[in-house]
């Protein structure tokens, strides 16, 4: 457990030395409604509860993303998402998505708002599937104002996954780069990486 906390305070030191907008197509592995853009390309790649994901997702219209995902050592996964309305200072944003295998579809509804203070945003998510027990995540940006070029625009999460209760740090070291690193309550380490490519 020593070790573990060690690791999680290097990461975080790490994170907090590098420089960047965090806006995140999920918290964790709670989807939001934000999609990858138009003419981009993300590639994620997140170790939670010991599973290892990679996915690939393509903004092919400012409202449809597509891509795979795949778990290392499991299953193959088309995604898609189709944004349905754009938040505003009123409303929230609305999505829906999919993924599909051979013998499984989990569908999703979520709605993405900033709740109140200026830098505060709250995501929920309800479907089929993995998505049936519910999911909810808030995100609060803790540097919203860069002083320095050198420290990235971070930002702390706090996820409910349908199983169970996580925590950590989401940080932009560019617009293309940003890295995640996190903590369930079971103590197990979660950590991510994703790369956005534009074309």
């Amino acid at each position: 457990m020593k070790n573990i906390r060690s690791i999680i305070w290097s990461m975080v030191a790490v994170l907090l030395i590098w420089t960047g907008s965090v806006q995140s197509a999920q918290v964790l592995t709670v989807p939001t409604a934000d999609l990858a853009g138009p003419g981009t390309l993300e590639l994620d790649y997140l170790y939670h509860r010991g599973l290892h994901t990679v996915r690939l997702e393509l903004g092919l219209h400012p409202n449809f993303s597509a891509g795979v995902k795949q778990e290392v050592g499991g299953r193959l996964y088309a995604t898609v998402k189709a944004l349905l309305a754009e938040e505003t200072a009123e409303w929230p944003g609305l999505a829906l998505g999919g993924e599909f295998s051979s013998g499984r579809q989990d569908l999703y509804a979520v709605l993405s708002k900033q709740l109140g203070a200026p830098h505060v945003r709250g995501h929920l998510t309800w479907g089929l599937g993995r998505y049936a027990r519910g999911m909810a995540g808030v995100t609060v940006m803790l540097n919203p104002v860069k002083v320095n070029a050198n420290v990235p625009t971070t930002s702390l999460f706090v996820a409910y996954d349908g199983q169970g209760l996580a925590g950590g740090l989401q940080a932009q070291f560019s617009p293309e780069l940003q890295a995640t690193v996190g903590l369930d309550l079971s103590g197990g380490l979660s950590a991510g990486m994703r790369y956005k490519l534009a074309f």
